[in-house]
């Protein structure tokens, strides 16, 4: 075996490494995308059944330290004895998530 050939199967594995570390890294942002998504979600229907209940919004999370998301709750009028309740919950890094109820106006 000569130091050229040596040199070229270096750099084959080189290259293979660099594709196992893109995979392994893509892969972990795919992770930390679906848990941030499934937090939003949980967060909205945890708001929404507070606001159905009439009780006030916490300001901390499960964990006990402060989560970082925005809330906002609206509440239109919809059809003769409805109202819409639209919950809207914004994550630290910008995404949006609504969840729309209709319920019987008081």
């Amino acid at each position: 075996m000569t130091l050229l050939e040596a040199l070229v199967a270096l750099v084959i594995l080189g290259l293979a490494a660099v594709g196992y570390v893109d995979v392994f890294q893509g892969g972990a942002r795919s992770v930390q995308s679906a848990d941030e998504w499934s937090r939003v979600v949980a967060v909205a229907e945890s708001t929404m059944d507070q606001a159905l209940l009439g009780t006030t919004l916490p300001a901390r999370d499960r964990s006990g330290d402060t989560s970082g998301f925005s809330r906002r709750v609206d509440v239109r009028p919809w059809r003769d004895n409805l109202s819409e309740v639209i919950v809207t919950v914004t994550s630290p890094r910008g995404l949006q998530f609504q969840v729309h109820r209709l319920v019987r106006a008081p």
